[in-house]
């Protein structure tokens, strides 16, 4: 039977999770995290999942994702693009990225964008890529996707002088200074795709309130008193995180706060439990990938981005 693409309800979550998980190995994703987000779209995005049915089964997924730059150019992104075991077919990735765009252009978006990655990362991975460059997109930039047994994690290292390490939940009457860190850290993340950042409200909504948002694992470092690093996860709050985000402030750099703050969040999350730990890195980002090289992390798998943009 021809699987039937439509936009997913609520009640497809439950199945739409763990095909997820089946075709991402390495993404830290919980059904909690969908149903809330779900409930609570993103303010600054316009998102939206199609998934392909065969009768009452779910075999497909497909995110689209529209963004307004300031000048109002309306950019499409169409990923997590899963598939079934038994339907990981070309036509069927096809189809589902043809959906996802048709539905991002009647939207009004001038720019699409598709992130697919190799099969460590994404099992159908090569079929979404294959349909991609078949339909005009054109490769941008690469991600390395890491991943590490926190069971090899290296000894920790000395403390610098002055550091002071709190947990982000300790910081719940004012994460303002977390922010500020973080959208600093952010403006020198390399690559051609990067979005504005998020604004305060926005951001608080986005990662703060975010379910998968560990607040006691991710930590700020505190340098004489004063918030200068930060090193953020999210979890399944049981076995697996993935980073979000390490960063120090640009006057504090070079001191090896980060590789601290990072090795210390692996640690603290070892000794809860936690036995898997990702995160990911820009190709071009080599003082982060010297970092994760160090603590012990792997590559597990490339994900890249393609472009394409439509003229009318």
């Amino acid at each position: 039977m021809t699987p039937h693409i439509r936009p997913a309800r609520k009640g497809d979550l439950a199945q739409a999770h763990p095909l997820l998980r089946n075709d991402f190995p390495a993404l830290v994703l919980t059904e909690e995290h969908m149903r809330w987000r779900f409930d609570h779209p993103r303010p600054d995005v316009e998102d939206s999942r199609l998934v392909a049915v065969v009768g009452d089964t779910l075999v497909g997924h497909v995110m689209s994702r529209l963004h307004t730059d300031e000048d109002g150019t309306r950019k499409g992104k169409s990923f997590y693009g899963a598939l079934a075991e038994g339907h990981r077919n070309e036509e069927l990735a096809a189809r589902l990225l043809e959906a996802s765009e048709a539905h991002l252009v009647e939207e009004g978006a001038t720019v699409l964008r598709t992130d697919v990655a190799q099969e460590g990362v994404q099992v159908s991975g090569d079929l979404f890529r294959t349909t991609a460059l078949q339909r005009g997109y054109q490769l941008v930039e690469s991600h390395h996707v890491l991943g590490m047994d926190l069971s090899k994690l290296p000894d920790p290292p000395k403390a610098p002088a002055g550091a002071e390490l709190r947990q982000w939940s300790e910081f719940a009457d004012d994460p303002r200074p977390l922010y500020e860190i973080d959208k600093a850290a952010d403006q020198d993340e390399p690559g051609e795709t990067a979005e504005e950042f998020l604004p305060y409200e926005v951001w608080l909504n986005a990662v703060w309130h975010n379910p998968m948002s560990d607040l006691e694992l991710s930590l700020v470092l505190l340098l004489d008193g004063v918030p200068v690093t930060i090193s953020c996860y999210s979890s399944d709050h049981r076995t697996r995180m993935e980073s979000a985000m390490t960063g120090t402030l640009p006057e504090y750099r070079g001191r090896g706060l980060a590789g601290y703050a990072k090795n210390m969040a692996l640690h603290r999350a070892r000794e809860q439990g936690f036995t898997h730990a990702y995160t990911g890195n820009h190709e071009t980002n080599k003082p982060m990938l010297a970092i994760n090289d160090r603590l012990g992390y792997t590559l597990v798998g490339s994900e890249s981005t393609y472009v394409k943009r439509l003229e009318f």
